[in-house]
């Protein structure tokens, strides 16, 4: 991937969001993509070559940088899915898919008795170190380690999009929730991926990486929901503002305001409140 190729892609965003407003900003996205694409300014041929890796390879290199901060999505849907957790009564909680323990420590915090379950064992390393009194288990989605109808509360975030068979994943989060009991999903919204949102990461050495992801649209989880015995209680969608905007990487820095213009509005997380009947 190389850095003039990505400014010209955000450009490209911000000129199709904004091509029937004023012709002025319009006109300076031109402008700057024909500096980008046909000036003599080398930087723009700078490049790095970033792999599609598979969830477990990608998020064990992830894991030493994840819970950096600068992460547009994870900044904007934390707050969102903490909120819904000040809502539920404290119980048995699931943090499916539970990374280095973000939502699994706030859970632990609000009372619930925690359980963790994760594909890569570098990130249940940090969970474990952050939060020694829970029970983590490594595990897959789609078979989860753990007794059917055991927790009142399953958690899953931002990992859905890994898993190439929506359905099974659901399956398999509804089969341990009780009967009644509540899950709450988050995941990359589809409108943020179809703008090319991915899960890229820098690691600890200077590698980058793109997590492979399948793009679920919203009808693929309501589906997948109603062949789950899952009832919807809330949809949330919130949108990129202009803090999520300057965490656009390289686009932040050389181009703030194209930036701007292609990310803030755009809705960038996906966010199901659910409960099983």
């Amino acid at each position: 991937m190389r850095l003039g190729e990505y400014l010209v892609g955000v450009e490209g965003i911000a000129l199709m969001r904004h091509l029937f407003e004023d012709d002025g900003p319009a006109a300076k996205r031109v402008e700057e993509i024909r500096r980008i694409v046909c000036g003599r300014d080398d930087v723009y041929q700078l490049g790095a070559d970033v792999p599609i890796l598979d969830f477990r390879s990608g998020y064990d290199r992830w894991s030493q940088t994840y819970d950096n901060p600068g992460n547009p999505l994870i900044h904007l849907e934390q707050t969102v899915v903490w909120s819904i957790f000040e809502t539920i009564t404290p119980g048995m909680a699931l943090d499916a898919a539970c990374g280095t323990g973000r939502h699994a420590r706030r859970l632990a915090e609000l009372g619930n008795q925690v359980v963790g379950v994760d594909g890569s064992p570098e990130m249940l390393e940090k969970a474990r170190a952050s939060l020694p009194y829970a029970v983590f288990h490594e595990g897959d989605l789609t078979s989860l380690p753990l007794e059917s109808a055991g927790f009142d509360l399953v958690v899953c975030s931002l990992a859905l999009e890994h898993v190439a068979d929506l359905s099974a994943g659901i399956a398999e989060l509804s089969r341990v929730l009780r009967p009644g009991g509540r899950m709450v999903l988050s995941d990359l919204h589809p409108t943020a991926a179809g703008l090319g949102g991915v899960a890229y990461f820098q690691d600890a050495h200077g590698g980058a990486g793109v997590i492979r992801g399948f793009g679920h649209l919203h009808s693929d989880y309501l589906n997948a929901f109603q062949r789950a015995a899952l009832v919807v209680r809330q949809c949330l969608e919130p949108r990129f503002g202009p803090a999520e905007a300057r965490m656009q990487g390289p686009a932040s820095d050389f181009i703030p305001d194209a930036a701007a213009a292609a990310f803030v509005g755009v809705p960038g997380a996906l966010i199901w409140d659910l409960v099983r009947v």
